[in-house]
Order: structure tokens, then sequence, then C-alpha cells
């Protein structure tokens, strides 16, 4: 069972998740946005560029088909 989450753990990652937190608040535009909200576009971000990364990853499997070597 993992063990619980103490406030040092959030110390730990809450830099980088309000610099995301707060690029997508801003790019929302102004206004007063709810939390949820903001949330909804940090899931769909995050999804954009899981997306994106797959894209461009080459697979374990198949063959690959680039030049042949000689010998």
């Amino acid at each position: 069972m993992m063990e619980p989450i103490t406030v040092e753990d959030y110390k730990l990652v809450s830099n980088e998740f309000f610099q995301k937190y707060d690029y997508a608040a801003e790019r929302m535009g102004p206004g007063n946005h709810r939390a949820e909200d903001v949330l909804k576009v940090m899931e769909a971000l995050s999804a954009a560029v899981i997306k994106d990364r797959v894209k461009d990853k080459v697979g374990p499997f198949g063959f690959n088909k680039g030049a042949k070597k000689n010998g």
C-alpha cells in the first residue's frame, strides 16, 4: 500500500503544477475562471502533448525499411 501524501510531497511538485496551472489559466483569456475549468484545459493539453509525443515515436516492432547494409 502507498504511503500517505505529505505536505513535503506537495512542496516537491507544487512549482511545476502551478506553472502549468497559471499558464493554462492565462491562455484561457481574461476573466474569472473556475479551478475545474482550468484543470479540464490542463487535462486536454496533457492529452495533446502525449498524442504529439507518440506520433513521432518509432515502435519496438516491425521491420526497419531504411537503407540496406552492405555485407
